[in-house]
């Protein structure tokens, strides 16, 4: 079949489909009877996530609350208004939860009684001047600190330390989420030798009823009771504990204020991509190592980045992406103070593309999704991935090959800051963790699968060290993570939510030991939960248990039951 032939297809469809992606959406939204103040919603509008909401409150740090404050403390507004709010939300046996972003995949972030909107509360601030208030292991480096409240964005975060030469030691594949809520589920790179996200986290600064306090691990002190008493009197407890728990636990041990977080010295990545068969790549995903993929520079030994996309439809015609990124120190000062944003091509147009996520639900056009046979999806969205994938790997982009640039200009977005997707069609995704020897196995199941049930999107892997999180997605000396993002709706779509089942079912089935990523869209049961985290969820829930004790159901939700974390 042409071209012509499967255009032809799809724009009858688009004449039969009758509802357009606005009116799609419109149905969807129908049961917060279209009122958006009092309706929860995520950023990729996705199916199942949200609905309405009894009351959503915007702390800010700029809200007057009578208080008198130096500008260096200017995040003490906010913090008031989150104590007097959690207290009252107790006192009056409701539950809440926080958001930021919204860029969760599922319902982590959702009650239907009190949500609390992060994003007003920006205050950051690098490096902790008074060294008393740090512990003397952390005295030399405390430059290096961060206090992080709880709306502050990736991009911004990267944006400030780079000014002081500083960096994060890992970054997500983009940085529009708010850093709190990135870490909180366990967000990941794929810094091979380094982990996920929460590994830079020093101390979590939570407000709960009756008071605030600052968890550090007992192992690993890194701030005092005097930075306590600066933080507004907030109670310091050490307990390894009580924060490997906390650290990823998706919002459940209270309201978030604050993070502490460990940069290091800024440096750079230098970006390799190509695209290959599959069969050229299948012997490097068992073996992990690269070395015949022909990259300069590059033996046996995964670099510090290394991600592999497949279009399962064209796999062995050039539709596996392979791109790298090698960490390069920074010696040239000119470059750790240059200008922002200097992220542009040969031509001086800006390279920066949009999220996957996003790119994906704008590829896939709404009427693809009623494609009549398995023949005409494989064809079609075989096309469409190769598109997606070529512009989000850079592979043709020679001009970049080789490059280098300061990590969060490599892992942005166009779209980052705007409230919700541009893409006309809900978007998911789904995201496996396994160990690293197994991957090969995983990803062949769901060639089967997509063969005769095609999914609209890409297989991606990327590789992670073990997390020292309780409920660490990574939980496995080396994970190998295996995403599915594209879009999944009411209408056009509505397959997807079939076949993503059928894959959750066949990965179950097959006895490959997997976690899932706590920010995706993943099984609504505590049955896979329990297999993949055996007693480590004991260990969670007490740890919840013990610190919150009769304030355990205010930071609850219907989610948190249907998984077996609570009660």
């Amino acid at each position: 079949m042409n071209r012509t032939t499967i255009l032809y297809f799809a724009i009858c469809l688009a004449r039969v489909g009758g509802l357009n992606g606005e009116e799609m959406r419109d149905s969807r939204l129908s049961s917060c009877g279209r009122n958006d103040d009092q309706c929860f919603t995520n950023w990729y509008k996705s199916v199942g996530v949200g609905g309405v909401v009894d009351e959503i409150v915007n702390p800010t740090n700029q809200q007057n609350t009578g208080l008198i404050i130096d500008e260096s403390k200017s995040f003490l507004n906010g913090l008031t208004l989150l104590t007097e709010l959690v207290d009252r939300v107790y006192s009056e046996g409701l539950r809440t939860r926080a958001h930021g972003s919204k860029w969760s995949l599922n319902n982590m972030a959702y009650t239907d009684d009190v949500v609390v909107n992060s994003q007003g509360l920006t205050y950051r601030k690098i490096g902790i001047e008074d060294e008393t208030h740090v512990t003397p292991e952390y005295k030399d480096i405390r430059n290096r600190l961060a206090i992080v409240q709880s709306g502050v964005m990736t991009t911004d975060i990267n944006k400030d330390l780079s000014e002081q030469s500083l960096a994060l030691s890992t970054n997500a594949a983009t940085d529009g989420q708010r850093l709190v809520g990135a870490i909180s589920t366990g967000t990941h790179g794929s810094a091979v030798n380094y982990g996920s996200m929460p590994e830079f986290v020093r101390a979590i600064h939570i407000v709960i009823p009756g008071e605030h306090v600052l968890i550090q691990r007992a192992s690993d002190p890194v701030i005092t009771e005097s930075f306590g008493e600066w933080l507004g009197g907030a109670r310091v407890i050490n307990d390894d504990t009580l924060f490997n728990a906390a650290v990823v636990s998706f919002g459940s041990f209270g309201i978030i204020h604050a993070l502490i977080i460990e940069a290091e010295p800024l440096y750079k990545l230098r970006l390799q991509s190509k695209q290959f068969n599959y069969d050229q790549v299948r012997p490097v995903l068992e073996s992990l190592d690269p070395s015949s993929l022909g990259f300069e520079g590059i033996g046996s030994e995964l670099p510090f980045h290394f991600e592999v996309a497949i279009n399962v439809y064209r796999r062995n015609n050039g539709g596996c992406f392979v791109r790298l990124f090698e960490k390069v120190a920074v010696t040239d000062q000119a470059f750790s103070t240059q200008a922002e944003g200097n992220v542009f091509s040969r031509e001086g147009t800006n390279d920066t593309d949009i999220d996957l996520y996003e790119a994906m639900g704008t590829a896939f056009r709404p009427t693809m999704g009623l494609l009549p046979s398995a023949f005409l999806k494989r064809r079609v969205y075989g096309r469409v991935l190769q598109i997606v994938l070529r512009n989000f790997f850079k592979t043709n982009r020679r001009w970049l090959q080789g490059t280098s640039r300061k990590p969060h200009e490599w892992f942005t977005s166009r779209n980052n800051g705007s409230p919700s997707t541009t893409s006309p069609i809900a978007g998911t995704g789904l995201e496996f963790g396994v160990p690293a020897d197994r991957v090969v196995e995983v990803i062949e199941i769901i060639f089967d699968i997509v063969r005769d049930d095609p999914l609209a999107g890409q297989i991606a892997m990327r590789f992670i060290k073990k997390s020292s999180a309780t409920l660490g997605f990574n939980k496995y000396d080396l994970t190998a993570t295996v995403e599915m993002s594209g879009p999944y709706d009411d209408v056009f779509f509505r397959n997807q939510g079939r076949v993503r089942q059928k894959i959750k079912d066949a990965i179950a089935a097959s006895g490959i030991p997997h976690t899932y990523h706590w920010g995706q869209g993943l099984p609504i049961n505590d049955v896979w939960v329990r297999n993949a985290y055996g007693s480590s969820v004991d260990e969670w829930k007490q740890a919840r248990l013990d610190f919150l004790g009769d304030a355990i159901d205010t930071f609850s939700n219907d989610l948190l039951e249907d998984l077996g974390l609570y009660p």
